[in-house]
């Protein structure tokens, strides 16, 4: 994850944001119809799901990644709750295909974040950060992943009104990595995320133009 080292955040004026969905399928997904992917802003009502998904073996193997949150996932849900409430400025979304809930993206300007800026030892450029989860593990594998990131990228660089983005995964989050790589994201380099149970990460990059 990236500046989330304890949870995320999300503006007050979080708006929902809607792709038409992906605009190819992958080898993965050929033959079948076009996914729709939609980003929901997260709600307090959301919280028995979100706290349901926390808990899936494969989500938590990277997301209880703090070691002083003791009662994960509460931790993580009170951070975004008060992210949900407008104290954090991140923007937090649950990832609906075909209108069904099946995880969060949550997005923010790394300039927000001078730890994490610190911590990268610094951009070239304004960056979009992101940090994903899929909780349905059914779905890991099938194209969703790519896909879906480059839809939202498409929407989130209109957003913030910038041009580049980077996301931070744990080096050893291997499946993670190829999925961004497939999304277009290119190795940028190593870096520490000291605070976290496993520091060692490796941060990845993409331009708008490379969704092209």
């Amino acid at each position: 994850r990236s500046p989330t080292i304890s949870g995320v955040h999300a503006s007050p004026a979080s708006r929902g944001i809607t792709g038409a969905g992906a605009s190819t399928t992958t080898g993965e997904d050929a033959g079948t119809s076009t996914p729709q992917y939609t980003f929901v802003p997260l709600r307090e009502e959301d919280t028995v799901m979100v706290r349901a998904w926390l808990l899936e073996p494969h989500v938590r193997r990277w997301w209880d990644d703090d070691p002083e949150e003791h009662d994960y996932p509460e931790g993580t849900i009170r951070d975004w709750m008060e992210a949900v409430r407008g104290g954090d400025p991140t923007d937090m979304f649950v990832i609906r295909l075909d209108d069904r809930p099946i995880g969060v993206i949550q997005s923010y300007r790394v300039d927000d974040h001078p730890d994490y800026v610190a911590q990268l030892g610094g951009l070239a450029e304004p960056a979009v950060g992101i940090d994903i989860f899929i909780a349905d593990r059914a779905l890991i594998g099938n194209g969703h992943g790519p896909a879906l990131i480059r839809e939202f990228l498409r929407l989130a660089f209109e957003r913030y009104g910038l041009d580049y983005c980077v996301i931070g995964p744990t080096k050893s989050n291997v499946a993670a990595i190829r999925a961004y790589e497939k999304a277009g994201f290119r190795y940028l380099k190593k870096y520490r995320e000291d605070d976290t149970r496993e520091p060692a990460h490796i941060l990845l990059d993409i331009h708008r133009r490379d969704l092209d």
